[in-house]
Formats: C-alpha cells, sequence, structure tokens
C-alpha cells in the first residue's frame, strides 16, 4: 500500500542500496588490486602509490555512506530495510573495526602527503593500521563476494533493472567518485611528485 512505500523508493529503496553497494565494492577492489602491486614494488611505485590512494577516498566516502545509511534506516525501523534484515552478526562487530582501520590507514596516508617527507612514528602508524586493515578486509571481503557478484548479475538483467528504480543515479554516483579521486590526485599531483623519504629540517 502507498502509506507503507519507503521515502527513498524511487532510488531503488534496499535493493538498490545494495546494487549501489555492489558496485562500488567493484570499483574500490579494482583499485585496492592496483594499490597492492604499488605496495610490493613501493620503492619504484611510491608516487603511483600516493595518487592511486587519493583517487581511492572518494569510492570510500561512496561505500561507507551507502551501508552506514542502510544501518541507520535499519537501526531508526524502517520498514523494509527490517524486513531484508541486518549483516550476519560477525560482520556488524567487525564493521566498525574496519571503518576504523580505513580511517586510520587513509588518514595516516594524507598526514604523510601533507607533511612532504617521512616521519617515522607516523609512517609506522600507517603501516600498523594498514596491517590490521588488511586482515579485517580480508574477512570482510570473503564474506561479501558471493552476495556482490549475485547482486550486480542480477541487476545486469534488463528485467531487473527496470524493477529497481535509480539505475541513472547509482551510475552518475559511482562515476562521480570515481572522477572526484581522479581530481583530487591531480590536484595533490604536486605534492605526491614532491615527496621524498627524508626528513626535512628549517
Amino acid at each position: 500500500m502507498a502509506d507503507h512505500a519507503e521515502p527513498d523508493d524511487r532510488f531503488g529503496g534496499t535493493d538498490g542500496n545494495e546494487v549501489l553497494t555492489s558496485a562500488t565494492a567493484v570499483a574500490l577492489t579494482l583499485l585496492l588490486a592496483a594499490e597492492g602491486v604499488t605496495i610490493i614494488r613501493m620503492g619504484g611505485l611510491r608516487g603511483a602509490h600516493m595518487f592511486i590512494g587519493m583517487v581511492l577516498i572518494p569510492p570510500i566516502v561512496l561505500k561507507l555512506g551507502s551501508t552506514g545509511y542502510r544501518m541507520i534506516r535499519y537501526y531508526t525501523g524502517a520498514r523494509a530495510y527490517r524486513e531484508k534484515g541486518p549483516p550476519a552478526l560477525p560482520l556488524r562487530l567487525l564493521a566498525p573495526l574496519l571503518v576504523a582501520t580505513t580511517i586510520a590507514v587513509f588518514g595516516t596516508g594524507v598526514w604523510l602527503l601533507a607533511l612532504g617527507h617521512k616521519s617515522d612514528a607516523l609512517l609506522e602508524a600507517h603501516k600498523v593500521s594498514f596491517i590490521v586493515w588488511g586482515v579485517v578486509f580480508g574477512v570482510h571481503f570473503l564474506a561479501y563476494v558471493p552476495r556482490t557478484v549475485r547482486s550486480l548479475f542480477e541487476d545486469w538483467r534488463a528485467a531487473r533493472r527496470a524493477s529497481i528504480p535509480g539505475t541513472g543515479l547509482r551510475a552518475m554516483l559511482i562515476v562521480a567518485s570515481l572522477g572526484g579521486g581522479v581530481a583530487l590526485a591531480l590536484i595533490l599531483l604536486g605534492p605526491i611528485t614532491g615527496w621524498h623519504g627524508g626528513h626535512r629540517f628549517g
């Protein structure tokens, strides 16, 4: 009935939120894979590491936004989100640590870039937070791969796309986040190329 309609139905409701989250996750996975290559060869790819790190920030914000929105809607009692149910309890318990370590990894990375040079303490914090994040993300990734693949496969079908409003908006959000990431990295290209691993004095 119309009086039970969710206010975000025109954007796809719970299904639209799931597709947006899954599509953003795929984009992030590809970027993180590229970032992983730069970690393996950090000596020669430090600039690329920082560049991709900046590109990652807006899509990560989008992913946190879509999952955070679902959480808020669920815990504020939105009927559709309550009926869909929450993630499994272990993943719910893991989520705050994933968010915290994600913020720590990128926060320390941006801080290092802003300094323009190496800081032993800050670099150590960046490395430690990355290691913890890597373990937590690995569990999260493996748990959600089947759901993500299923969600995207279903959304690619014409009938499925027609039944979930907001396809254009979801695509626009993902493209905008990626474009925003590239723009951010280009704006910071000077500090990225000028960063060096030694200490500055004076």
